[in-house]
């Protein structure tokens, strides 16, 4: 018989895997990004020509990468912790802290983020915003709306790992 449980688990399954889906397509951004640097070097120090828009174009492809990598980090837990404690717990406190930490540090950040960032991103949007170089990139908001796509990734995999600790700890009671 399925439960209840069963089907929240899922849930958090298909979210893993949604997140692990769309952080290794943003992966492949980083074969684009190699490229980009490497023929700026090789304009700039071949022909003494570099682009503001491949510098650019390097700024934005970064920061997506670094921005997506956020929430595939946090759902395969290969995040920044200190793991000195961390992997001497025993399991069921690690998910406490996992619970607590993901609780009380990531989803307050991550609601602070969206609240504060949808209008940046909303403003750049209605104005069309661009590079301020006149020869630089066009559509600003474009790399401005992934704040928001980013940590709402973050939130599901904030809420993905809250359904995992939970269910630990209630299958570990029983």
């Amino acid at each position: 018989m399925i439960t209840g449980n069963d089907h929240i688990a899922r849930l958090s399954k298909l979210t893993d895997r949604f997140i692990t889906t769309i952080g290794e397509a943003a992966a492949w951004l980083n074969v684009v990004l190699i490229a980009v640097i490497i023929t700026q070097v090789v304009l700039r120090y071949v022909f003494s020509k570099g682009l503001v828009r491949l510098e650019e174009l390097q700024w934005h492809l970064y920061a997506v990468g670094i921005l997506i990598g956020l929430s595939y980090c946090a759902t395969h837990n290969t995040h920044i912790r200190l793991d000195l404690l961390h992997q001497r717990f025993p399991q069921r406190r690690k998910e406490v802290v996992d619970l607590l930490g993901t609780l009380f540090l990531l989803m307050p950040m991550v609601i602070v983020i969206l609240m504060h960032s949808w209008p940046f991103v909303a403003e750049s949007f209605r104005i069309n915003e661009a590079s301020d170089s006149v020869v630089g990139l066009p559509y600003r908001w474009v790399i401005k709306s992934f704040i928001l796509i980013s940590f709402g990734l973050l939130g599901l995999a904030g809420v993905s790992r809250i359904i995992r600790a939970v269910a630990f700890l209630i299958r570990r009671s029983r």
